[in-house]
């Protein structure tokens, strides 16, 4: 069966190349860059990225370079209208995703500000679909947990 990882971007852009490329090269936080990391040992994984900017788009999804939001996105400021876009074309996009494949488990990497730009998208999960969140009070530990998770899916080359 198949995966699906969801993961925050990051305030990390690579500004070049101007031109798009696709998501999961664009975005250079921690997180991503171990998703990128393992990416072509991820036999059937799907890769969604959400960000403040693009809401919730496919790792192969290419996008230009936008400056970031700046700050910290753990205390994101955005208005409950920006909130309520961003989770419109993000569960439109995750639904459209759910309708077309099949997973059984969905793994969720993002902050508490961000999450709220996906609130609810459980309830458009079928029920036999588990959902691990990241485990941790921080970075380091979110990242071991991550690591960990997608390394226990790795077959052996």
């Amino acid at each position: 069966m198949k995966k699906l990882i969801i993961v925050s971007g990051s305030t990390r852009l690579l500004k070049e190349p101007a031109d798009p490329i696709p998501a999961i090269q664009r975005f250079d936080g921690v997180f991503i860059r171990l998703v990128r990391k393992y990416h072509k040992q991820l036999r059937d994984f799907d890769i969604l990225i959400l960000s403040p900017i693009y809401g919730l788009v496919k790792a192969e999804e290419k996008i230009g370079f936008t400056e970031p939001i700046q700050g910290s996105w753990r205390d994101l400021n955005l208005n409950e209208n920006e909130i309520s876009k961003l989770r419109e074309s993000s569960l439109s996009t995750l639904q459209k995703l759910l309708k077309r494949k099949q997973y059984d488990e969905i793994y969720v990497n993002v902050g508490r500000s961000l999450l709220k730009t996906i609130e609810g998208f459980d309830k458009t999960v079928p029920q036999a679909v588990k959902i691990t969140y990241a485990e941790g009070p921080g970075i380091g530990p979110k990242m071991a947990h991550m690591k960990n998770w997608i390394e226990s899916y790795i077959r052996p080359s």
